[in-house]
């Protein structure tokens, strides 16, 4: 009897821990004035623009606050002094507990969750991002934070195996883009791995609808492009493609990847920043 009480307890002193990373939280104050975001860069990847040769004039068109620097730990970057330092978690039980354990900074408004089939987000949001999302934001909203939910197109392949083409893209504006913007506090589709393919254009178009639809009070909608996606070589006119019809679509922002290979995407190789940078050069000349 002494023994199962002992498993009991301790049982229960999981079950509380668990729980812990939810728990309520005093509200930390909302910032006053939050610039909408516009761009989303990588803070890594900024030394790398610059060496490519970005030019000052275009580095000063990031450096503004509506410019957001994802980072793992508050740092300064001194290419973008003014841009606004942002935490990018993937998992909303690690963003919860960023929260609860004091990690982030009072001044930082905005909080990037981005959720993908990989091993950097759990099994059980990968099944239920949608509920992911609703938990983090539980959280974040006690401490005055704001989540822009970056919900990649691979977790279709938890949520609906086999599906590809239209279906593919269809399902993920159905499942995640229309539930997903009408309660996230800003919205940003992962785009990029239709670039140089027949959906550039048709996937943007359709998801930036849905998301403005599902959350008519103004909420961000952000859109992200990509110098190399998933390792595929494309060129700065494929980004435009995505970019173009986005901004027709009436994106409000839009997120810069340059990825390299690591954990997060294994076949990328080298980061492309000559391609980031004829990007931003041709965003910059084109009609507004």
């Amino acid at each position: 009897m002494a023994r199962r009480r002992r498993l009991l307890v301790a049982a229960l002193v999981l079950v509380l821990a668990a729980n812990a990373v939810w728990a309520c939280a005093d509200a930390a104050p909302s910032a006053p004035s939050v610039p909408s975001p516009r761009w989303i860069v990588v803070s890594g990847s900024v030394p790398g623009l610059v060496e490519a040769g970005l030019p000052k004039s275009e580095l000063d068109n990031l450096d503004t606050p509506s410019t957001l620097m994802l980072m793992r730990k508050v740092h300064a970057n001194s290419h973008l002094p003014d841009a606004t330092p942002t935490f990018n978690f993937r998992s909303a039980t690690d963003l919860a507990t960023a929260l609860n354990t004091g990690q982030v900074p009072d001044s930082m408004h905005w909080l990037l969750l981005d959720l993908e089939a990989w091993s950097l987000t759990p099994k059980s949001e990968q099944r239920d991002p949608i509920g992911a999302l609703r938990r983090a934001e539980d959280v974040a909203h006690r401490y005055g934070k704001g989540v822009i939910f970056a919900p990649a197109v691979s977790l279709m392949n938890v949520l609906a195996p086999g599906l590809s083409g239209d279906a593919l893209y269809r399902a993920f504006i159905d499942r995640l883009v229309t539930p997903g913007a009408a309660i996230a506090d800003g919205f940003e589709i992962q785009a990029q791995r239709t670039e140089a393919t027949e959906y550039a254009t048709s996937f943007v178009t359709a998801a930036v609808a849905a998301a403005h639809a599902a959350n008519p009070d103004g909420a961000p909608v952000l859109v992200g492009v990509s110098t190399n996606p998933n390792g595929r070589q494309v060129t700065a006119d494929d980004m435009i493609e995505v970019y173009n019809a986005a901004k027709t679509a009436g994106a409000t922002g839009y997120w810069l990847n340059i990825p390299g290979g690591g954990a997060e995407c294994p076949n990328c190789g080298e980061p492309q920043h000559n391609v980031a940078v004829e990007f931003l050069e041709k965003v910059s000349t084109s009609p507004s």
